[in-house]
């Protein structure tokens, strides 16, 4: 069942996406997010660039795009996906927050936050692509990048699954990186 439709699926996620480095800014100059909060984001931006512009330079090799964006400029929709991806990394430092009753684990390895992240990317990676591929894109079915399961006709793909299982760890270790150097 298909709630929104694909240009406005698209039209929210340019919204969201384009608008979150705004007004996180706003946010941090009014004093509402801390610095760490932006640093986080900014992590999660950099790591979602790490595979966002590969995707957009393996072309029609990898996947198509289904809508047309109104920015039709090389890389914006990737650049936008990437801030995406920013925010879906703070969501899960924001459940390792709720589960975890503390931050220690942005100073020091904590096994259950880095589980907790694999869980909420994977998770997250699993509904974007139940709702969006065939919608927004379709990701093709390859030898590197093979069909693992067909849900109501939408074949999902392994490569961006695995992708979110990997991601999150990268994330973790950048985070732990950047706050233990703080």
């Amino acid at each position: 069942m298909n709630i929104l439709s694909a240009d406005q699926t698209m039209w929210i996620a340019l919204i969201v996406g384009s608008s979150s480095p705004i007004i996180f800014f706003l946010l941090y100059q009014l004093g509402y997010v801390s610095k760490k909060i932006i640093t986080l984001f900014i992590i999660g931006i950099c790591v979602g660039l790490s595979w966002e512009i590969p995707f957009a330079l393996a072309g029609d090799s990898f996947h198509l795009i289904l809508v047309d964006w109104p920015i039709d400029l090389p890389l914006v929709r990737n650049i936008n996906y990437a801030f995406l991806d920013g925010l879906i990394f703070l969501i899960g430092i924001f459940f390792c927050n709720k589960i975890l009753k503390s931050d220690n684990y942005l100073y020091m390895f904590n096994s259950k936050a880095l589980a907790i992240m694999i869980i909420w990317g994977s998770v997250s990676e699993f509904l974007i692509d139940l709702n969006c591929n065939g919608k927004l894109w379709l990701f093709l079915d390859n030898w590197y990048n093979p069909v693992f399961i067909s849900i109501n006709g939408n074949n999902l793909t392994l490569l961006p699954q695995l992708i979110w299982l990997v991601a999150p760890i990268v994330y973790y270790f950048a985070v732990l990186k950047v706050f233990k150097a703080s």
